[in-house]
């Protein structure tokens, strides 16, 4: 007996040893974060931004199938949200709330925050006239920990007892006063959950306008500004100036919301978020013309036109330039015809089929236009038969209808919700800025 139990003290003592020795440090084998990930979103978020779209989402599946390979949950949830805030973008509501829900029971098994994607099926709902959806979703998002810690997808020390016993919402861990050079990072943590908090207080401003309730969503807009007074976040501000300029328009100050919508596309054009900068303007054309402001609405609708005809969409592009034409006469200034004038020949010429200068046209596009044109095959789809070349018949004979700009209202307010982006969100990326997607809901 004596000798076998100095034989279990010596070959346990070693094992103790190794186990101290081994856990001293970070296994060097664990890999902290997937390069393929980090480089199909990075494509993925450059293509959103620049409204290349359909290029986009299928940086996205990449990035979301290369998450499902590692069993990674944090980057299954994080693409699964990109690809709904893609889907958003396209109109693509009813598949874009499969993958919200996806996103979250993933982003759950991470331990990670479901905030924003509560936020993104929110909006979802405000498009769809679900009011009551939307305010149990921002409720939801309001109980749920600000998405401003980073999650280690390699922990193994285990689930908490008190997370595991708190199953109806996030668990978050109790912070730990910071010193020194930790005052940076606590400071840029607070920041980020008051956005969060912020983004909350707009989606609740939102609802009430939808709703008519003037009063509160003024209060929870000036919450909102309250707790964006310091932020630098850009995406943020111009969430805030697109909820002031929905309410403005609500009580019919139409002269200040195409104010507010000139800011937000600004803001937007500073961070490089260029996809929902054309439905921010037409908004804003929108409001000018209510105000009677006519030339600000020529302005921006010309700005919104060229957009879209940078990016190849030459019909949308003319549907505006038509239906700025009476605004146009209306205005009587010479600068805004010529400049409306020099825009509708340039859509003209492209829906004719002829190749205008490319401005990041690939050279596979152009050689088949061109082939197309030596086999004498011309299609028919996008061309319009067009009147002779002068500024009343380009701008007030629409090559396939009389419309001009409608002026109904609420219906025909199209500005995006923001960039819901996390997850427009704008919600922009407070959590791993370059692997959270922001998007703006299509007007209708």
């Amino acid at each position: 007996m004596h000798r076998r139990g100095w034989l279990s003290v010596v070959v346990f003592c070693p094992l103790m040893v190794c186990h101290w020795v081994g856990c001293a440090s970070t296994p060097k084998q664990i890999v902290v974060e997937d390069k393929k990930v980090d480089r199909y979103v990075a494509n993925a978020h450059e293509a959103f931004h620049e409204g290349r779209i359909d290029q986009a989402e299928s940086y996205y599946r990449k990035a979301l199938v290369r998450a499902w390979a590692t069993d990674d949950p944090y980057e299954s949830g994080t693409a699964a949200y990109n690809l709904a805030a893609c889907l958003v973008s396209q109109n693509q509501l009813a598949a874009a709330s499969d993958w919200l829900v996806d996103s979250r029971v993933e982003l759950c098994r991470a331990g990670a925050s479901t905030g924003n994607t509560w936020l993104l099926s929110a909006e979802i709902a405000m498009s769809e006239s679900r009011l009551t959806d939307a305010e149990r979703f921002v409720s939801n998002a309001s109980r749920t920990c600000p998405p401003c810690e980073i999650v280690d997808t390699c922990c193994l020390c285990g689930p908490s007892e008190d997370c595991c016993s708190e199953s109806q919402r996030d668990c978050c861990a109790a912070p730990i006063p910071c010193i020194g050079k930790h005052i940076k990072e606590n400071r840029a943590k607070v920041e980020c959950q008051q956005g969060y908090r912020a983004r909350i207080e707009l989606a609740r401003a939102r609802i009430a306008a939808k709703e008519f309730r003037i009063g509160e969503a003024e209060h929870h807009l000036a919450v909102a500004c309250q707790l964006t007074a310091e932020s630098c976040d850009f995406a943020l501000h111009a969430d805030r100036h697109d909820v002031a300029a929905v309410i403005h328009d609500v009580k019919e100050e139409y002269l200040q919301a195409g104010s507010h919508r000139d800011r937000e596309a600004k803001l937007l054009r500073c961070i490089g978020h260029y996809r929902a900068i054309p439905n921010v303007l037409q908004a804003a054309a929108e409001s000018y013309s209510f105000a009677g402001r006519m030339d600000l609405a020529v302005d921006r609708t010309i700005r919104s036109a060229r957009i879209w005809y940078s990016r190849g969409e030459y019909k949308r592009a003319w549907e505006l330039i038509e239906n700025a034409g009476q605004w146009a006469v209306d205005c009587g200034c010479d600068a805004v015809e010529i400049r409306l004038s020099l825009t509708a020949k340039q859509i003209r010429d492209a829906l004719d089929g002829t190749i205008p200068e490319p401005m990041e046209l690939e050279p596979a596009m152009i050689n088949e236009a061109s082939k197309g044109e030596s086999n004498g095959e011309v299609e028919r789809e996008n061309e319009l038969e067009l009147p002779p070349e002068n500024m009343e018949s380009l701008l007030l004979s629409p090559p396939e209808s009389g419309k001009t700009a409608k002026s109904g209202w609420p219906q025909n307010w199209g500005v995006g919700w923001d960039d819901l982006a996390l997850p427009r969100v704008s919600h922009e990326a407070m959590l791993v800025p370059h692997k959270l997607a922001s998007v703006g809901i299509p007007p209708k």
